[in-house]
């Protein structure tokens, strides 16, 4: 150990974090990809939703493949195998953030839904909802921001890894919804 804070994360330990580091950042982009095709159709059709069938059709659609997406953060966070003791505090602020995403974005579907059917949508429970979101998202953030901290790994590395953690998932990652 240092003389101050935790002991160097080196060697073997190192590539098992750095690996860690990439497989985790993969499920953050596809969540983020996700999330990012939701924004652009709710941009479009959002404000349009009681008044345009074809709004509500899109918007339905768009927040329905955004819960199950979230299911399917889920599962990929989980299906990572080998979590380094390092990593362990991230990785649970991630499946927290995680978590809190996929009950947003159920609650999202079901309040588009609702609005769709000219039903008054549950609006206060879904603010609720992502305000814990965005407060778990910012936690697994710092989390993240430690971990990195104490890997003392340069920002080029770093930058080579989330690039193709994105990569992976803009080009390898062929994930559709359920219809």
């Amino acid at each position: 150990m240092g003389l101050f804070g935790s002991p160097k994360i080196d060697g073997k330990e190192l590539q098992e974090c750095l690996a860690y580091f990439e497989a985790q950042t993969r499920v953050v982009r596809f969540q983020t990809r996700e999330a990012d095709l939701y924004n652009n159709v709710m941009v479009k059709y959002g404000n349009s939703i009681t008044e345009s069938p074809l709004a509500a059709r899109e918007a339905c659609k768009a927040a329905n493949r955004l819960a199950q997406s979230a299911t399917e953060v889920l599962k990929r966070h989980q299906e990572i195998r080998h979590v380094p003791a390092a990593a362990s505090a991230m990785h649970w602020a991630w499946y927290v953030t995680f978590v809190a995403n996929s009950t947003w974005a159920l609650a999202t579907s079901k309040a588009i839904e609702a609005m769709a059917e000219g039903m008054a949508p549950a609006t206060v429970y879904v603010q609720q909802c992502v305000e814990l979101y965005q407060k778990a998202w910012r936690k697994a953030d710092d989390e993240d921001k430690k971990f990195l901290k104490r890997l003392k790994v340069g920002g080029e590395e770093i930058a080579k890894i989330v690039a193709r953690a994105t990569s992976a998932v803009a080009a390898d990652d062929d994930w559709e919804p359920q219809v």
